[in-house]
């Protein structure tokens, strides 16, 4: 299975280095992207915005590479922190960018929406939370931003979030849930 595992923590690598490394063991081939190393913590250009419905609607270099990676994986683990109960700026940037027509959705004849993402069968969401923080009861956007994935990928594409309290547990939560749904 190959897996792309993508970092929205701003200032660490330690989410990646805990899930590939629990993850070494398991018959899986591991991209990584590291969405600040890439240039996706800046706003969406100009350029970018007039693209968006083009032919070719992806500009820069870190689009290509992550809407690559992302056509071309089986399984997507997004790891970020949240703050204020929301995920980073960072990884709305990403989504804004790479989740465009062509990559992770097309048109029909008729304007209809349809899935792009027929190689995923596994998406999920590992998010870090301060310990003691008590959630907040309203409309989880990182439900919503899974939901999103989930509508352009394969029938049989499993989806999940896992909200953490330590980095510790990172890897394993990544290796067990890929382990629990069968995909390995």
């Amino acid at each position: 299975m190959r897996l792309l595992i993508v970092n929205g923590f701003e200032d660490s690598d330690i989410p990646l280095q805990a899930i590939s490394g629990s993850l070494s063991q398991l018959p899986v081939t591991i991209s990584t992207l590291n969405l600040v190393k890439e240039g996706f913590d800046d706003f969406m250009s100009e350029r970018e915005r007039e693209s968006y419905h083009l032919e070719n609607n992806l500009i820069s270099t870190a689009q290509k590479t992550s809407a690559e990676l992302v056509k071309t994986t089986e399984g997507l683990i997004l790891c970020y922190p949240l703050i204020n109960d929301l995920f980073p700026a960072v990884v709305k940037s990403w989504f804004e960018r790479v989740f465009i027509p062509g990559v992770s959705f097309t048109f029909s004849g008729s304007g209809r929406v349809k899935g792009a993402l027929n190689n995923l069968r596994h998406i999920h969401f590992l998010a870090l939370t301060e310990p003691n923080i008590k959630r907040m009861k309203r409309s989880s956007p990182s439900k919503s931003l899974l939901r999103a994935i989930r509508m352009n990928a394969g029938l049989r594409c499993r989806s999940s979030i896992s909200v953490i309290h330590d980095l510790e547990s990172f890897g394993a939560l990544a290796r067990d849930n890929l382990m629990k749904g069968g995909q390995i």
